[in-house]
């Protein structure tokens, strides 16, 4: 309900612009204690971390996604100070550590009352525990020259040795004690009253002209102005200072008028009222409201505004936004009321179009934050009590205008004004040969059915969509961010998706399968995702995945069936203590249409670089058990598809015990200025059912030595203004890992239980023998493109996190490396950056034993990565892999791109794919604002081995003063389709695909002032 959104904050606004002051009360800074066990250990975790000693204190500065967790308590934040204060040995007191959080502070926790947070841009608070501090690991080994900004704002946030001394006692009467315990109350404060200071001047040249008399029944002094005056009132709070403009006005006030025309005013508590006519304006910042009429009682905090007309900014907007209302009331200090008001973007005079309300209701429901003990929460910057806003608006008889004709009406809406949205989110127009002419819309369902307080952090959509040549579709779609559930004490993040369709018609998948029946009518999707922190600091995690048949996410969901992860029904409890981690997860196939595994259930432990003898050497581990079911996939029902449709080279029905452990030590060296880590690696693998159904017991031990050597060198000397070069550093680094491994096994027994590839993978994989090599269905491709055949060759079976442990066989290696960066400096005068000019690496892999490791050839692998930034606009790229067996994949793309803010950006790519295929894929697309009013694209991709056009997208967008319409034209010609589409989206909070220049918002109406 954007219009309601703004008009509402507008209203607020408006009705209060001369009164709405707020106590300005200074209290002192108080830390805020968490209520936690304090036998409970201290974890803190953080991106980037550097400490130091201060005095008796050691300070830790944290940067980058800041967690400080004891028991149930969780403090988050970018950025932090930690100032730690260790217990004294044999003394029975905890130790002490105050956190200073700032940008993005979130600290939740659970008190007898059930789960509480607080958000805010800062949080200041102590922790303490006779228990350990689990520290992250500060990498530079070093204090800074001087200490960050951010280290000296949480000093000052914190109390000084007066803050501690007797405060003025607030009078209270006496109460009687009760013995049932009440609602914890926020301290109080002694708070000195608003002082507001009201100044009068002309208008106009001519100056102006006042009556003043006193009415003998209240003795009220009244002042009547003419001719024109200005009133500037300063002190209202969030208001600050606003200036009254009118032709004439009367002002009652009992503290007198003496003094309002000189320099400094009225000094006061703002005891009067004010009346205005004529040519009503009022300014304050950016925003301008003219009006006819106003009238507002300051004492009461009850006013009225005739004829308002509204200019001024909103959040989430770069804009401004217009307003128009008959009347604006402030019935109280918390309600608002609005009669006849229209909300538009548009400067002309009759707009082009316009959101309109009979009435709209607001509130402000103003409360303190308080911690868990009941303590108001003070903002340490302005050492008042923080006020948290439930700001909820509700409009009546709605209806949006286009062109003046009415379009759209809905009775009632509901909207939190921190969150606006307007019901409808989104509506597009489409026609193909696919699914025929669509109507696919998205509805907000707490704005439908008007749900004034929605669950906090969590959306509700609904969608409801017209497919011509495939019927009706509907779903909804559930989202949750930070959210607190019922008996828990920690915030959950998730969602839940659900989606289905009567389809009438069939599937067009492309190349020769255009014409695809669907395996059932009633096709959807449900699809959920879970992940919150439980008992004993067990992170849970937990998957749903439901999908009628094999092909609806590749017709209907293309995007998330090539890019997303996996479909599954699983969950996981994970712990994280130190550098140790227990995983428990279970897992079962819902979908029989894909090769998955059930697991009943599996555990898992991992150690990450633990020290041994004295940090000469470091040990990684993982070990895993459990039983497990390896399902593999139904064959396809349409006899088209299963022509070509054959099972994986390792897709078997297998169960029972699955286990493994591996382990590895290094001993890190230093030798000569180079790093040498000599290692070993072992693996005990057993199956209960290998790819035959047998039983198996696998051993792999694996040996070797990886290093790195790094040189650079500085020529200030290079300078070139046509290649805006200011200097250039080369970096070098030269990286190995020679090793030798044996396995008991041969991998081509090993049945891989845990998976290598992703469902939309396996699914080519399946078409790939017949598509490519014209092999019969059923018989496997080549060992040379078998996934299993690059993974172990790649030493994936050298990593003890490797989360396929099956990979492991007999292999010689020696990986090198060579990584190269030119960097040089660009920008203005005593603004110079350090960027990366020129990357190139490359790679490959020598095989000693080549006739068993990679099919005859001694060299392979062969890999490089090039990037050469030649401004700040344009780069060039290339890349590459090379096999040099046969069949082996050979690909060289080379591109490059520009782009500018707000004008446009070009894409150009080649790429040519020697083996397993042949493809010589010319890629392009462009993004150009044409002019003020118009801005374009198009993209295009082009096979030249087969001179096959696979596809054309070409759009032209409107830029309206009011919206953005958008005719997109599309060819895929893989599946014979051709596509035309109509969007309109107005410019008020744009947010489509078509809205964007180079990934930026085109700026609104009224961005750069008036167009």
């Amino acid at each position: 309900m954007r219009g309601s959104a703004c008009f509402t904050r507008a209203l607020k606004m408006c009705a209060s612009l001369v009164v709405l002051a707020l106590l300005s009360a200074v209290a002192s800074a108080e830390i805020h204690l968490p209520y936690e066990d304090v036998t409970r250990p201290i974890y803190v975790r953080a991106d980037d971390a550097r400490h130091w000693q201060d005095g008796d204190k050691e300070v830790w500065i944290l940067h980058g996604d800041c967690e400080i967790v004891q028991g149930k308590t969780i403090a988050k934040a970018k950025d932090a100070v930690l100032w730690i204060e260790y217990a004294q040995p044999f003394r029975l007191v905890p130790h002490k550590v105050t956190v200073y959080l700032e940008n993005k502070a979130n600290v939740t926790w659970r008190d007898a009352k059930g789960p509480a947070s607080v958000e805010d841009s800062t949080w200041l608070g102590q922790f303490f525990t006779t228990s350990r501090i689990q520290l992250p690991v500060d990498t530079t080994k070093a204090p800074p020259a001087v200490a960050p900004a951010i280290y000296h704002r949480g000093q000052n946030a914190q109390p000084s040795d007066e803050d501690y001394a007797p405060k003025q006692a607030i009078e209270a009467p006496i109460q009687q004690i009760q013995f049932e315990a009440g609602d914890p109350m926020p301290p109080a404060f002694a708070a000195p009253q608003p002082q507001i200071r009201v100044r009068l001047s002309q208008r106009y040249s001519t100056g102006f002209h006042v009556d003043v008399e006193t009415d003998p029944n209240t003795g009220e002094t009244i002042g009547r102005f003419d001719q024109g005056m200005n009133l500037m009132i300063d002190g209202l709070g969030e208001l600050n200072s606003v200036s009254l403009l009118a032709d004439r006005a009367i002002i009652w006030s009992k503290q007198g008028l003496e003094g309002l025309g000189t320099t400094d005013g009225i000094v006061g508590d703002g005891e009067f009222e004010v009346y205005l006519e004529g040519n009503v304006v009022f300014r304050q910042g950016e925003k301008v409201v003219y009006a006819e009429r106003m009238y507002y009682n300051v004492a009461q905090k009850y006013g009225t505004i005739l004829k308002a007309e509204l200019l001024t900014p909103v959040p989430e907007y770069q804009g401004l936004v217009r307003l128009k209302a008959d009347v604006l009331q402030q019935v109280d200090p918390s309600r608002y009321q609005a009669f006849g008001a229209a909300i538009t973007t548009s400067r002309m005079g009759v707009p082009r179009y316009w959101f309109q309300s009979n009435q709209i209701e607001y509130t402000d429901q103003e409360s303190v934050v308080t911690n868990r003990l009941g303590e108001a929460q003070i903002d340490p910057i302005t050492g008042q009590p923080k006020i948290d806003h439930k700001r909820l608006a509700t409009s009546r008889n709605n209806t949006l205008y286009v062109g003046g004709t009415p379009v759209f009406y809905w009775p009632v809406l509901s909207a939190d004004i921190n969150d606006p949205v307007f019901y409808l989110n989104k509506i597009s127009f489409k026609n193909d040969g696919v699914f025929g002419f669509q109507v696919l819309t998205e509805f907000d369902n707490y704005e439908v059915f008007g749900i004034e307080d929605p669950w906090e952090g969590t959306e509700w959509l609904t969608d409801l969509d017209y497919l011509s040549d495939r019927g009706m579709g509907v779903g909804t779609r559930f989202n949750f961010n930070n959210t607190f559930f019922p008996y828990f004490n920690n915030p959950a993040t998730g969602f839940l998706d659900a989606w289905a369709i009567y389809d009438t018609g069939t599937d067009n998948l492309g190349a020769d399968r255009r014409d695809i029946p669907p395996e059932t009518d009633f096709r959807g999707r449900v699809w959920g995702r879970h992940r919150q922190m439980t008992f004993w600091d067990f992170q849970f995690t937990g998957e749903l995945g439901v999908i009628s048949d094999r092909n609806f996410l590749e017709s209907y969901y293309e995007k998330d069936w090539d890019t997303q992860k996996d479909f599954d029904t699983r969950f996981e409890l994970k712990r994280l203590v130190g550098n140790q981690s227990f995983n428990i997860q279970g897992a079962n196939r819902v979908n029989d249409f894909f090769m998955q595994t059930e697991w009943l259930p599996k555990l898992d432990y991992y150690m990450l670089g633990q020290p041994l003898a004295f940090d000469r050497l470091t040990y990684f581990s993982h070990s895993t058990i459990g039983y497990a079911r390896l399902r593999p996939s139904s064959p396809p029902e349409d006899p088209t598809e299963l022509a070509k449709w054959s099972a994986l080279p390792y897709e078997t029905d297998s169960e029972g015990i699955v286990g493994s452990s591996r382990h590895e030590i290094d001993m890190p060296l230093e030798l000569f200025g180079s790093k040498v880590v000599p290692y070993a690696l072992g693996d005990v693998t057993y199956q209960a059912q290998d790819i035959n159904g047998d039983d198996m017991l696998r051993g792999y031990a694996q040996g070797g030595i990886r290093g790195s050597i790094m040189a650079w060198s500085v020529n200030r000397q290079i300078q070139s203004q046509l290649l805006n070069i200011n200097g250039i550093a080369h970096k070098v680094t030269l990286y190995g890992d020679m090793y030798y491994a044996d396995s008991s096994q041969d991998l081509s027994r090993v049945a891989i239980y845990n998976k290598l590839n992703d469902d939309s993978q396996e699914a080519f994989q399946r078409r790939f023998g017949v598509d490519t090599y014209g092999l019969p269905a059923g018989v496997p491709v080549p060992w040379q493109v078998d996934p299993r055949n690059y993974a172990y060759r790649t030493n994936q079976q050298g990593q003890v996190t490797s989360s396929v442990s099956e990979i492991a066989d007999d292999m010689t290696a020696a990986q090198l490396q060579l990584r190269q960066t030119w960097q040089t400096k660009r920008g203005g005068p005593g603004n110079e950056k350090i960027i990366d000019w020129v990357k190139l690496d490359v790679g490959g892999t020598i095989f000693p034993d080549a006739d068993r490791d990679n099919f005859g050839e001694t060299v392979g692998l062969l890999n490089y990565q090039f990037n050469w930034q030649v401004g700040n606009r344009l780069s060039v790229f290339s890349n590459g892999f090379w096999d040099l067996f046969d069949d082996g994949l050979q690909t060289v793309t080379i591109g490059s791109a520009i782009n500018r803010t707000q004008v446009g950006n070009l894409y150009l790519s080649y790429t040519n794919t020697v083996q397993p295929f042949q493809s010589q894929l010319i890629l392009a697309s462009l993004q150009y604002r044409l002019s003020d009013k118009w801005f374009g694209g198009l993209g295009t991709a082009y096979d030249l081995t087969g001179n096959t056009n696979l596809g054309q997208n070409v759009f032209l967008t409107r830029i309206g003063e009011s919206s953005l319409v958008t005719l997109n034209f599309t060819v895929d010609n893989s599946r014979n389709n051709v596509g035309i589409g109509i969007n309109i989206e107005p410019r008020f909070f744009a947010s489509g695909q078509y809205s964007k220049i180079n990934g930026e918002p085109i700026p609104p109406l009224g961005a750069y002032g008036l167009e």
